[in-house]
């Protein structure tokens, strides 16, 4: 599961930021070992000797890596971790990726919008919902993941409520 993405290098010792969404790796102790994944799809093993919060984003030291210059081949990297090793998410909280299958609803008639979510994009403002039609043949909207715009969600029976969905569709 994708838990952040590795942006540019920080200082001279060859620490590199992280951006996640949340406080997902606030609990994590180093050392760990874990899996980035560059924008092709291409995975491979890193070893954070050192992670740390600061400000809006957290630095991190890898094994093997000490200039700003041999760390930043892993910018734009996602960070990805194995679910079981999470913290499960609070009341009223979801993994993004719990999103992707729910079948839109309307929010005011609780009704089926016969749209899929099939891909939560990252965004640096807030996460963009893709849905596309169930039948496979119509319009993708994209809606930002906001209260605004996003009721609430079920993961039991799958669905996700989509506030003024026709708003989606005029021009």
């Amino acid at each position: 599961m994708k838990v952040g993405v590795i942006g540019s290098s920080h200082g001279i010792k060859g620490l590199i930021k992280l951006f996640t969404e949340g406080d997902t790796l606030q609990y994590v102790k180093a050392p760990l070992t874990c899996t980035v994944e560059d924008l092709r799809g291409n995975q491979s093993t890193i070893q954070i000797e050192e992670i740390k919060q600061n400000g809006n984003h957290f630095l991190l030291k890898l094994k093997g890596y000490d200039t700003p210059e041999t760390v930043v081949k892993y910018r734009g990297f996602s960070l990805l971790w194995k679910r079981e090793e999470l913290p499960k998410p609070n009341e009223g909280e979801i993994y993004t990726e719990d999103l992707v299958g729910l079948l839109a609803i309307s929010k005011e008639s609780n009704t089926s919008l016969e749209y899929i979510v099939t891909q939560v994009i990252d965004n640096p403002a807030h996460p963009i919902l893709e849905l596309k039609p169930k039948s496979g043949e119509g319009e993708t909207v994209l809606i930002p993941f906001l209260n605004r715009f996003v009721g609430d969600w079920n993961l039991e029976s799958k669905t996700l409520e989509i506030i003024h969905w026709e708003q989606w569709f005029e021009v």
